[in-house]
């Protein structure tokens, strides 16, 4: 396994220790789980930069990192509904369903592409949406240390949501031709 691969990894084996964290009291724990959090989520821009830097794209590399990136992702953002750290439920309930579903269903539409043989790229929609929820969680894992920061956590969520529906409209549009061809069976 090559280093890029194991620096994806350390994004999931990241996660049991931010739940760890976000859940056993100790002052400031939920500050300390962001933190940790921030740093597995940088690991996203090193992994692929170490990978084509050291000539180590591999299979194993690309099938994992947009799993580590969902998983960690949508791991904390369930975590966050339901611990109640999100203001207006049950909107931050719905919004977090809502992007949990979209991360299936187009890791889904990848996973057809794949099969015919097509890569698809994200988007810029899809670079935004990344970027509004990854500031976002750890944002409002620390919510609870003053109001405004609260109120601020769940604006950048609001953001992520709607650059997580554009994405995927968007995604699934561009990229049509997956879906329009029909399968194997003539479907």
């Amino acid at each position: 396994m090559n280093l890029a691969t194991k620096i994806t990894l350390s994004r999931i084996l990241a996660l049991p220790i931010i739940v760890v964290l976000f859940y056993v009291p100790f002052a400031y724990h939920r500050l300390v789980a962001a933190v940790v959090f921030v740093l597995a989520a940088i690991t996203d821009m090193i992994d692929g930069k170490v990978a084509r830097k050291r000539g180590e794209v591999t299979s194993l590399g690309k099938l994992l990192d947009p799993i580590a990136d969902k998983v960690l992702a949508c791991s904390l953002l369930i975590l966050e509904a339901a611990s109640g750290l999100m203001m207006y439920d049950p909107a931050g309930i719905i919004l977090t369903a809502i992007i949990v579903a979209r991360e299936i269903g187009i890791g889904a539409f990848r996973t057809l592409a794949a099969h015919k043989g097509e890569i698809l790229a994200a988007d810029k929609f899809g670079k935004l949406k990344t970027i509004f929820t990854n500031v976002a969680i750890p944002v409002i894992m620390i919510g609870e240390l003053h109001d405004s920061i609260r109120i601020a956590g769940s604006a950048i969520f609001a953001l992520a949501a709607l650059f997580t529906v554009i994405s995927g409209v968007n995604y699934i549009v561009k990229n049509r031709q997956v879906i329009a061809e029909g399968g194997e069976n003539g479907d």
